[in-house]
């Protein structure tokens, strides 16, 4: 949908941008009521509950106060980055979409879509960019209990220790799921061709930084040849890392936080 705004009116501009403000506020809501009907059925647990509704109240007052902002606004813009993250401008202010669970999320975003289609005529599939990767589905997971984190449809976790740059901080985690759907690629199709992977060697070469990073994939150090430049510079945990590519190399599901909060 948003790749597909580039022509598009500023009314219509305008009135996709409320939609999903007025969808993220009210999922915000949501979380926060439940919260409180928590904090009230397990009066033992007021802290750790309490510091979670801590967690979701700042952004709730973020996204409202984006939502006023946006009826006096005097230009709002919408961008997809190649991520498929989305982020709105209003007034040059940025905002980055983060909604804040997996669960709902495709039918919250149906459901604005749906809406904006009623009022708008909508592009076509076929008149949308052909070469826009595909992006990662996933979305913000707030649990009592664990740090904040963001979430991919299948599985891949990145933590963080609150809400704070949820824009750059889903753009990170958006990044590393790229890199490791692509890396999981590589070595399904090194192991179609008999090639030997040991999963406990497979690791980064730490050498100069280059276009694409060789990753050791046995302990005589031979190497795959792969662009995961997100892998590459983040501190992830590689005990994880293994066992998810494992696990997607041989076909199989499994969930992974690969990215610890600090």
């Amino acid at each position: 949908m948003i790749t597909g705004m580039g022509g598009a009116s500023e009314r219509a501009r305008l009135d996709l941008a409320i939609l999903i403000v007025e969808a993220l506020v009210s999922a915000y809501e949501s979380e926060l009521d439940e919260a409180l009907r928590e904090l009230t059925r397990n009066a033992g647990d007021r802290r750790r509950l309490g510091r979670w509704q801590q967690s979701v109240a700042p952004v709730l007052s973020e996204l409202r106060v984006a939502r006023a902002a946006l009826y006096a606004a005097r230009e709002v813009d919408l961008h997809t980055d190649r991520h498929g993250q989305v982020l709105l401008l209003i007034d040059g202010r940025p905002l980055w979409v983060a909604w804040p669970r997996v669960a709902g999320q495709n039918r919250l975003e149906r459901e604005v879509v749906a809406e904006f289609c009623r009022r708008h005529a909508c592009p076509s599939a076929e008149s949308a960019d052909a070469t826009q990767p595909a992006a990662v589905q996933g979305g913000w997971v707030l649990s009592q209990g664990r740090p904040p984190g963001w979430e991919t449809v299948d599985g891949l976790r990145c933590e963080f220790p609150d809400l704070s740059s949820r824009g750059e901080r889903e753009a990170t985690c958006r990044a590393l799921a790229t890199d490791l759907y692509a890396l999981a690629a590589a070595l399904r199709e090194a192991a179609r061709r008999g090639g030997r992977i040991e999963w406990r060697h497979l690791a980064l070469d730490t050498g100069p930084a280059q276009a694409r990073q060789r990753v050791v994939v046995t302990e005589g150090g031979d190497y795959l040849s792969v662009a995961v430049p997100a892998l590459a510079g983040n501190p992830v945990d590689w005990t994880e890392v293994r066992r998810w590519l494992r696990a997607r190399t041989e076909g199989r599901s499994v969930t992974a936080t690969v990215l610890r909060a600090h």
